[in-house]
């Protein structure tokens, strides 16, 4: 399983807590694009095979037609060139459809991002995720002086105070 297949089932699998017709859309969506993309690139790998199997019949028909040099207008060599012209313009097309899918597909991944961010902040918590908040109400001294009570009857954990779930993941991505 590829990194970007990875990270598309992770999407998927977050965006399962929210609400059931934006999951379906983002869901639809994804499977759409991922669709789009893997008919494109096997188009593009199918075209490729077209080019190099042309290139492979004229050098062929270069070692086994002895008048290849003379007159390059035997019918083998124009049903190879044409064929080995039109795959390559065909692999070129499909190529850049290839990469506007891949955008597209990055798009949408972008947008479940999003999506999964704000299901995640603490005002737009209306989906009934589970998930806790920390408490911003406690100051940052208290978290660094709990740390040093361990031993103390006091067993409630102090965590640290962030605005928003998606500071904390910005924390993290400069790291």
């Amino acid at each position: 399983m590829s990194k970007r297949q990875k990270q598309t089932a992770f999407l998927k699998t977050l965006i399962l807590h929210g609400n059931v017709e934006d999951r379906l859309h983002l869901h639809e969506r994804i499977k759409r694009a991922e669709r789009e993309e893997q008919c494109a690139r096997r188009a593009f790998l199918l075209v490729s095979l077209l080019v190099l199997f042309s290139c492979v019949g004229i050098c062929y028909s270069a070692v086994l037609i002895p008048e290849f040099f003379q007159n390059s207008s035997h019918i083998i060599v124009r049903i190879f060139s044409g064929l080995g012209l039109a795959s390559l313009i065909s692999a070129v097309a499909f190529l850049s459809f290839w990469i506007w899918c891949r955008a597209v597909s990055n798009r949408v991944q972008e947008e479940c991002r999003r999506f999964v961010m704000t299901m995640l902040e603490p005002n737009g918590r209306t989906h009934g995720s589970h998930l806790s908040v920390p408490d911003r109400t406690e100051p940052k001294s208290e978290t660094h002086a709990s740390a040093g009570n361990r031993g103390s009857g006091d067993s409630e954990t102090v965590l640290p105070a962030y605005q928003t779930y998606s500071e904390l993941f910005r924390l993290r991505r400069i790291s």
